[in-house]
């Protein structure tokens, strides 16, 4: 009987349960049709605005242009840096990030007012016309260039590529000779680097090139040949560099890491959540290190000095960083042809679990390029921008992982504008006997 009974009770349980997932899953089929109705009836009022606009507005309008135009409306009202790339420009955009350009494949530098060669790219039409780094450019195409600009002796080398031009090279210990070089097609080198006050000194540009760790590291092997061995600093200028690729920053950064994590990247869906690490093999283990930042290094610039500074492997000085810590995913429409996609789909953290995104990267020491003046300037940084993610994340976040900034401090009212107050200061510190001690201070706040 009681068996019985219990039977029952299962039974009257087991449809009451699934009469109610019944109820439950027609709702949720409900709701998601109800959505969907919603977003085609939408959609229809779209076409109708556009299909009035296109019939009645006073001045003909062109409608790829206006479905361009409400496509980035949409985009950016999430945020900043989603949008929809045009055809044309998303072909534009690929060229330049290739930065391929006529000219002869030289870096160069302004010295006792000559132009001195500070790197030959070997694949390039200087080095095969026997053009060599620490050469003395005297005259372009007869003209003396001594006592001229930096910007106007490189301006007279530019021209079209195919085009030749005569320079005047003047090698150590031996007489001045003029050759003639045809300008080509180059492949830009993201770094510059020389020796600076005994230190070696690299400006990296871009993360948009597919070799900047590899150019880095070359750089890096040059001044340790010029110095003639270890060299005893390294400054490492990501002052103005937007950012660019991930891996290139990942790779750029395990140059002076010995494994261990570089960058973590966390978006919405399970596919868009990595961690990257560097490679065993420091560059130059044991070598003090100083970045230099300002308020225009961005995105893959500040995971390097994220990453740096976390790992107490170089003291990071300058000012605070943009605070780009977004990752755009590209997806090109029907392979390019119809444009492409460009969508926030996660964002960056440093090995701490800091968030780079709207905060940036807070120096060890804030110096600032220019005299204190007694005004307050307005910084510009990713936080300005319309519909930032910041309240976003410091809604689902609760809190944020800000360090307290230190007290900037400033050029001396008398500095000269043709000296360079953060590079100066950095190279002090490169030189200071604690250095270690203070990197190991800033490492343990």
């Amino acid at each position: 009987m009681q068996r019985s009974i219990r039977k029952s009770v299962w039974l009257v349980l087991l449809i009451t349960l699934g009469t109610c997932l019944g109820i439950s899953m027609r709702t949720l089929a409900d709701a998601k049709l109800d959505k969907e109705q919603k977003t085609y009836a939408q959609l229809a009022l779209f076409a109708d605005v556009l299909t009035r606009v296109q019939d009645q507005y006073v001045e003909p309008v062109a409608s790829d242009a206006l479905i361009g135009d409400a496509l980035n409306g949409l985009l950016q009202s999430l945020d900043p840096h989603s949008r929809y790339v045009a055809p044309k420009n998303f072909e534009k955009q690929q060229k330049r990030a290739r930065r391929e350009y006529g000219g002869l494949g030289i870096e160069v530098s302004m010295e006792d007012g000559l132009i001195k060669v500070n790197y030959a790219n070997p694949n390039a039409p200087a080095s095969r016309a026997g053009i060599k780094a620490g050469d003395n450019i005297t005259h372009v195409e007869g003209v003396d260039i001594k006592d001229k600009s930096l910007s106007d002796a490189v301006e007279k080398m530019r021209g079209l590529a195919g085009d030749p031009i005569t320079v005047t090279v003047k090698s150590p210990g031996k007489a001045a000779r003029d050759v003639v070089v045809i300008r080509a097609v180059v492949q830009g080198r993201a770094v510059r680097h020389r020796m600076y006050e005994g230190m070696g000194y690299i400006y990296l540009e871009t993360f948009n090139n597919e070799h900047a760790a590899r150019d880095l590291a070359e750089a890096i092997e040059l001044l340790t040949k010029e110095y003639g061995r270890t060299l005893p600093g390294l400054v490492l200028d990501l002052r103005g560099n937007g950012g660019g690729l991930l891996l290139q920053s990942v790779d750029v950064a395990g140059l002076f890491l010995n494994g261990g994590e570089v960058v973590s990247v966390r978006g919405r869906q399970k596919d868009d959540n990595s961690r990257y690490h560097a490679k065993q093999g420091e560059k130059i283990a044991g070598v003090p290190l100083v970045v230099l930042i300002n308020g225009s290094t961005a995105s893959a610039s500040e995971i390097v000095a994220g990453a740096l500074q976390d790992r107490g492997r170089a003291m990071i000085i300058g000012a605070p960083s943009f605070g780009k810590g977004s990752v755009q995913s590209v997806f090109p429409l029907e392979g390019g042809r119809k444009g492409a996609l460009r969508l926030t789909t996660a964002r960056y953290f440093t090995p701490s679990g800091k968030s780079i995104q709207g905060l940036g990267i807070t120096p060890d020491i804030w110096i600032e390029a220019y005299a204190d003046d007694g005004e307050e300037h307005t910084r510009f940084a990713e936080s300005s921008l319309p519909n930032s993610l910041d309240s976003i994340i410091r809604k689902s976040e609760g809190k944020t992982h800000k360090k307290a900034k230190p007290k900037p401090r400033y050029a001396p009212e008398d500095w000269p504008d043709d000296k360079d107050y953060q590079l100066e200061e950095a190279v002090k510190i490169l030189k200071s006997a604690n250095y270690k001690s203070r990197l190991r201070k800033f490492f343990d706040q």
